[in-house]
């Protein structure tokens, strides 16, 4: 762990608060190494929200008799929380999980629908992550 690109904790050396440095850096990481480097950059956002870990938003716009189109899309990133570095990459995943399907148009069957949880599950399998659905907060 680069400690300059992450905020260690004073109460817990085992937790960090995420930056922008370190989640670029980890973008571009994940991005090589899961993606294949296919995903092009997205503004990330470090926010202090308590509503959640991270997410992904964008701008729809529905085309008559087309499909629907996604733009100007950022990630956001909470940094209210001290988390242990391993769960900050997999939450980083996860909504890099998000953009793919949402930035190739891949139609799934809702949020974390049958697409998102196979390329979770791949993801998973393949780089020992433990990318979920859902985060528990202590």
């Amino acid at each position: 762990m680069n400690v300059i690109s992450g905020r260690r904790s004073a109460s817990d050396p085992a937790s960090m608060r995420i930056t922008e440095t370190y989640a670029r850096e980890q973008y571009a990481k994940f991005n090589a190494l899961c993606f294949g480097g296919s995903l092009p950059d997205i503004p990330i956002v470090i926010t202090k929200a308590r509503s959640y870990l991270g997410k992904v938003t964008f701008k729809r716009t529905y085309r008559f008799f087309r499909k629907t189109e996604y733009s100007d899309f950022k990630m956001r990133l909470s940094a209210y929380y001290d988390l242990p570095e391993e769960e900050l990459q997999d939450i980083l995943i996860h909504e890099m999980i998000h953009f793919c399907i949402l930035s190739r148009n891949i139609k799934d069957t809702s949020a974390h629908g049958r697409e998102f949880r196979h390329m979770m599950k791949t993801i998973n399998s393949v780089y020992e992550r433990h990318i979920s659905i859902s985060y528990k907060i202590k």
